[in-house]
């Protein structure tokens, strides 16, 4: 037993350490007039310790809304083909982004320099699964039109992201639900804050003189026990 604690002492000698980091959301609808209209998806990335960059991001809608991205494809009125602003991320979408009921409405990323500062943003016009007779203009208008109170009742979106080490480290994948987000539907733009940490790895931590100590007197008591038996 007495060798137990001894080994767990010496283990325990480098705490975990949590580095925290942010992530900005902001969605603003589009409306344009028979041309395209595609909304605005924006990911401002915040890391304060400068040690994290984001490599991975899965942007889901939600079950009410459709992406309508070709011009007499299965949305209404306008349309918005899908197109990335990399902001110097080094951005990269894994599949073509589909469209309509039957289409994919997962957006999924990879990044190789979305580090601190950085903005990210992607444009796609997004439409209500709804359906409308062929004369209802006012349906149809308010199906393409979503406001950001709408966009966020109609289950906005679940965003799952994975934070590494710029030191080549691994770092943790993270899943954000719609519904468990503190959600701003203004005017103009629906935003959130997505935050957590990433727990360094012990390898890479300068244990603090406690924790030395800690350390040291674990393998004493290793020493000890060894020379004894």
């Amino acid at each position: 037993m007495f060798r137990m604690l001894a080994v767990l002492a010496a283990v325990s000698a480098l705490p975990a350490l949590a580095v925290p980091f942010t992530v900005d959301f902001q969605w603003t609808p589009v409306a344009g007039i028979a041309g395209n209209s595609a909304d605005h998806f924006n990911f401002t990335f915040h890391d304060p310790s400068g040690q994290l960059k984001l490599t991975g991001l899965t942007v889901t809608l939600g079950s009410g809304m459709i992406y309508d991205l070709t011009n007499g494809g299965p949305g209404y009125l306008t349309w918005g083909a899908y197109n990335a602003v990399d902001g110097g991320t080094g951005n990269s979408l894994s599949t073509p982004l589909g469209e309509g009921t039957g289409g994919n409405k997962t957006a999924a990323l990879s990044f190789t320099n979305f580090t601190n500062g950085e903005t990210f943003r992607y444009s796609a016009d997004v439409d209500e699964t709804r359906t409308c007779g062929a004369f209802d203009a006012i349906c149809r208008l308010n199906a393409d039109s979503i406001a950001p109170a709408g966009f966020v009742e109609r289950g906005a979106i679940d965003v799952t992201m994975t934070v590494d080490f710029l030191n080549g480290q691994p770092g943790q994948t993270f899943s954000f639900p719609a519904s468990g987000q503190s959600w701003h539907a203004g005017l103009f733009h629906a935003t959130t804050t997505y935050s957590s940490n990433v727990i360094e790895p012990a390898s890479t931590q300068t244990p603090e003189p406690t924790s030395w100590l800690m350390g040291i007197g674990g393998l004493a008591a290793m020493a000890f026990l060894r020379r004894n038996r």
